[in-house]
């Protein structure tokens, strides 16, 4: 998905993958929401719906949420640490 953010264009193929979350609705997967790091440093939050859940739909946006909801593997997880993200313990 490609969108333009205060005259910024940014492409999600493009972005560093740093997590997920699953969405269900009904016990359905209804899509993933994917925590992006843009080349500029800019985090995102990407969201692809599959259309199981009307309230959710496709966008991308600069991230402002929580990150505790997303799963990583061990390899995004000390990434997430360099990029002082989280605290691995």
């Amino acid at each position: 998905m490609k969108v333009t953010i205060k005259g910024k264009r940014y492409d999600s193929d493009m972005c560093e993958e740093l997590g997920e979350y699953n969405h269900y609705n009904n016990g359905n997967e209804s899509g993933t929401t994917y925590l992006l790091r843009a080349e500029d440093g800019t985090l995102l939050s990407y969201t692809d719906s599959n259309g199981q859940d009307c309230f959710l739909s496709d966008s991308m946006e600069v991230f402002d949420g929580n990150i505790d909801f997303y799963e990583m593997s061990e390899d995004q997880e000390k990434r997430c640490a360099e990029l002082k993200l989280i605290e691995i313990v």
